[in-house]
C-alpha cells in the first residue's frame, strides 16, 4: 500500500484522507467501472423480469437473460452465480421497490387512513407495473412447482406484506379506531387475500385499468366493517381524512 499526499492506493482503490491524519476518509467514489457494473445488473434483472413474464421462470436461463440484456450469455453466470440466485435478486428489487413506494406515500398516515393508502398503493402497482407484477406472480406459482428451493423467499415476501399490513391494524387499534371483537389476523388474511385475488383476476383478464377503483372498494368494504361506530360516523362526516384525488404508483 503507497500513501502520499492524503491518498491511500491499494487493490485498486483510492481514497481521499485528510492532510495529517490516518483516520479521517471521505466517502469512497464510486469509479466508472462500478457504475457500469451496476447499470448492467440493473439491465440483467430487468430483462429477467421480461422474459419470466413472458415464459415464466423455465423460459428465462441465464444465457437468455445475458442476451435480452444486451450482453453475452455467461454475464448472468459471472455475476449471480446460480439462476436461483438471480430469481432471489429479482424479489428483493420489486420488493425493495414497493416498500420504498409504501414509505414515501404513507407518509404521516396513520391507523385506518394509512391501512387504507396501503392497499391502495399495493392494487396501483399492479395497474401501473403489469410486467413486474406478472412475473411475480410466476415467481410466486412456481416456487410450489418448478422451482421449489425459491419457497422460503416467497414465504419471506409474503410474510414481510402481512406484517407490514398488520402493523397499521395494530396501530389503529392502539388508537381506538377499531372494534374490539376485530380479529387482527383473520383480517390480515382476508386483506391480503383479497388484494392478490383481485390482482391476478385482472393480470388474466390483461386490463388492470380498474384497479384503482377496486382498491378504493376493498379499502372501504374492510374498515367500514372493522371501525368503531364513532370512527365511521367521524369518517362519514369527514373526520377521517380520505384520499381525494388518485395517484398512480411511481415506476
Amino acid at each position: 500500500m503507497y500513501r502520499d499526499s492524503g491518498f491511500i492506493a491499494g487493490e485498486g482503490n483510492r481514497q481521499f484522507v485528510a492532510a495529517g491524519s490516518g483516520t479521517e476518509k471521505a466517502a469512497p467514489i464510486i469509479g466508472s467501472k462500478e457504475r457500469r457494473r451496476k447499470e448492467s445488473d440493473r439491465r440483467m434483472l430487468r430483462a429477467a423480469v421480461a422474459l419470466i413474464g413472458r415464459h415464466g421462470t423455465s423460459g428465462a436461463s441465464l444465457a437468455d437473460i445475458g442476451i435480452e440484456a444486451g450482453y453475452s450469455r455467461g454475464l448472468p453466470v459471472q455475476r449471480f452465480g446460480t439462476k436461483l440466485n438471480l430469481l432471489e435478486s429479482v424479489i428483493d428489487t420489486i420488493q425493495d421497490r414497493f416498500m420504498r413506494q409504501v414509505e414515501r406515500r404513507i407518509g404521516d398516515r396513520t391507523g385506518c387512513e394509512a391501512l387504507a393508502e396501503r392497499i391502495r398503493i399495493q392494487m396501483e402497482a399492479v395497474r401501473d407495473m403489469p410486467d413486474s407484477a406478472i412475473a411475480l406472480y410466476h415467481l410466486i406459482v412456481d416456487s410450489t412447482g418448478t422451482v421449489p428451493e425459491l419457497k422460503p423467499r416467497i414465504a419471506k415476501l409474503h410474510a414481510l406484506y402481512r406484517d407490514n399490513l398488520r402493523a397499521y391494524l395494530l396501530q389503529a387499534r392502539k388508537m381506538g379506531e377499531l372494534r374490539k371483537d376485530v380479529d387482527i389476523e383473520q383480517n390480515v388474511r382476508a386483506i391480503s387475500g383479497a388484494i392478490s385475488g383481485i390482482c391476478i383476476q385482472a393480470l388474466v383478464s390483461g386490463d388492470t385499468r380498474k384497479l384503482g377503483e377496486d382498491a378504493e372498494f376493498v379499502a372501504d368494504l374492510f374498515i367500514d366493517r372493522m371501525m368503531e361506530p364513532a370512527t365511521a360516523k367521524a369518517k362519514a362526516r369527514g373526520g377521517v381524512k380520505a384520499r381525494s384525488t388518485p395517484r398512480r404508483a411511481v415506476r
